[in-house]
């Protein structure tokens, strides 16, 4: 398919993630199509199709279809932890059967299963630890089922580096954040977006 279909296709993915985050996956379902976040919905609007439309130019192997549907998932999530805080189970554990699925039609199984199962129990034991020192509100365990969605999509040996550079994505956000006043010390960070970012910048350089 000619890489302008596929960005055709990046449009209507990010029309579909604007769509679920307004509409679907809102607490506020009676305002649905009053968006209170345009600069999201044009940020996604042109992110998604060039992204689409760079994965099928790199690479016109089978196998950057399924990385394009994990780019759509997390791009979701990412939207809806930073707006909403939180990361649904309805997104999440319908997409971890799904990379697993493309994982064992692919051949790496279990290096997926290892990578979730990874991912999964570092930061269920940072959420220990995070639970204990600072509270409750520390880390969710949206973040440690989002970070098992991530190691079955990058597999096992790309589970820590993908969880490395999302702490340091977030690490480096809330000092910014804290130096230029816009946050204070409590506040809560949206943890998953930055792990989903940083999930989305090494599926799209493993392609």
């Amino acid at each position: 398919m000619p890489i302008a279909w596929w960005a055709l296709v990046g449009l209507f993915a990010a029309l579909l993630i604007n769509r679920a985050a307004d509409c679907w996956l809102s607490p506020a379902r009676l305002q649905c199509g009053l968006t209170r976040h345009p600069r999201r919905q044009f940020l996604v609007l042109i992110a998604l199709p060039v992204l689409f439309a760079g994965l099928a130019w790199r690479s016109p192997e089978p196998a950057w279809p399924a990385a394009a549907a994990f780019v759509s998932v997390l791009a979701l999530l990412a939207v809806i932890d930073l707006e909403q805080r939180r990361v649904p189970n309805v997104v999440i554990l319908p997409a971890t059967a799904f990379a697993l699925v493309v994982a064992w039609q692919a051949g790496y199984l279990l290096s997926a299963v290892g990578g979730a199962a990874l991912a999964f129990g570092v930061f269920l034991a940072l959420f220990a630890v995070g639970r204990r020192l600072y509270g409750p509100g520390a880390l969710g365990m949206g973040d440690v089922k989002l970070a098992g969605l991530i190691g079955a999509m990058v597999g096992f040996d790309g589970a820590l580096p993908a969880l490395a550079l999302g702490v340091l994505l977030a690490g480096a956000a809330a000092a910014a954040l804290l130096l230029t006043g816009r946050a204070r010390r409590g506040d809560r960070l949206p943890y998953g977006s930055f792990l989903t970012l940083a999930a989305i910048g090494l599926l799209i350089a493993a392609v």
